[in-house]
């Protein structure tokens, strides 16, 4: 299947996109750096084996696929706007801490640092453009803001177009997941939106683009029917990485247990072709522990879109903490 036609009305398609650069700018990174740190022998023996051309070749893909045919891209993406503030500033601290790294190398690829310093150029632009800024905007306006991020997000949730058939669990999670990350979430972390989460799970609950279930279900069970309506194998891989799957752990050890359960299932059965029962139980199983990880093991549907909200902006929360101690740490 043709993975455009995966993506299709799904949100936060280049949020997770963006997060992709990383994994291109990090492996070439690692591969300069032990390029550097090799003895004399140790690069005669690259050159004899031809292993240092193929790691050559390596570099080359991996900052390649993070600068040049991703730098239009990136450009697009300050005239549509169509990413989060949450994961741009993320993705922008990445690239300078790998800029800075290149930097103090004793041996340096020109051509690597010259191709993250454009990348690092083009990532400020899109901060900014994204209001990255937002606590210099006064309240009223981040009230603004944050209450039309939330109307965006579930008119286009009631009523996508396309509509890519998620189902309605992941179509909630990816909802408050793209609320979370953008200005409402960026409100609510501040501590004067204390209503934003309260209002995301009202909204959801009032006015569903299906019926949401009545009484008491089994979240195994939901977990396991949620991957089995998935159309795809490819959507289903698509669901796990737009839910972490594949980024960085520091990036992603916050997430709630339903949305790592989620994200395993649907990787479970859509990469090894497990049984969605089975592959729930064992998720589940693997991601609830104590505090606030808990979740009971069958829920209303009323407690489950309250159990999802509250994850997200709880990991989008600390996600925004990490990037302010990075930055007060220089």
């Amino acid at each position: 299947m043709n993975p455009f036609e995966v993506v299709r009305g799904v949100p936060l398609v280049d949020d997770r996109l963006l997060l992709e650069v990383l994994n291109d700018l990090h492996t070439a990174d690692d591969l300069v750096r032990a390029k550097v740190r090799e003895g004399f022998f140790a690069r005669l023996l690259t050159q004899v084996t031809g292993r240092g051309r193929r790691r050559d070749v390596a570099v080359a893909g991996g900052l390649v696929g993070a600068q040049r045919g991703t730098l239009a891209w990136l450009s697009g993406l300050t005239e549509r706007l169509t990413v989060t503030d949450l994961v741009v500033a993320e993705v922008a601290d990445e690239v300078g801490r790998v800029r800075t790294r290149v930097d103090q190398l004793n041996t340096r690829l020109e051509w690597a640092e010259r191709g993250i310093r454009d990348l690092a150029l083009v990532l400020a632009e899109l901060a900014e453009q994204t209001g990255r800024g937002l606590a210099e905007h006064d309240e009223r306006l981040c009230r603004v803001e944050s209450r039309q991020a939330i109307d965006d997000a579930v008119r286009r949730w009631r009523h996508p177009r396309p509509d890519p058939d998620l189902g309605w669990l992941p179509g909630a999670m990816l909802l408050a997941r793209e609320v979370a990350a953008g200005p409402a979430g960026e409100f609510a972390a501040s501590g004067r939106g204390t209503h934003v989460e309260h209002e995301v799970v009202e909204r959801m609950l009032q006015d569903p683009p299906t019926p949401w279930y009545s009484g008491i279900r089994s979240v195994v069970n939901l977990l396991a029917a949620a991957t089995r309506h998935l159309p795809s194998d490819d959507h289903r891989i698509m669901l796990a990485e737009l839910l972490g799957e594949g980024v960085r752990e520091e990036l992603t050890h916050a997430r709630g247990p339903l949305s790592s359960a989620l994200s395993k299932v649907a990787l479970a059965t859509g990469v090894r072709g497990l049984d969605p029962d089975a592959a729930a139980r064992t998720a589940l199983r693997s991601a609830v522990g104590s505090g606030t990880r808990y979740v009971a093991a069958s829920l209303s549907a009323e407690e489950l879109v309250r159990q999802l909200v509250r994850e997200q902006f709880a990991e989008a929360a600390s996600r925004r903490v990490r990037l302010q101690a990075r930055e007060s740490a220089g």
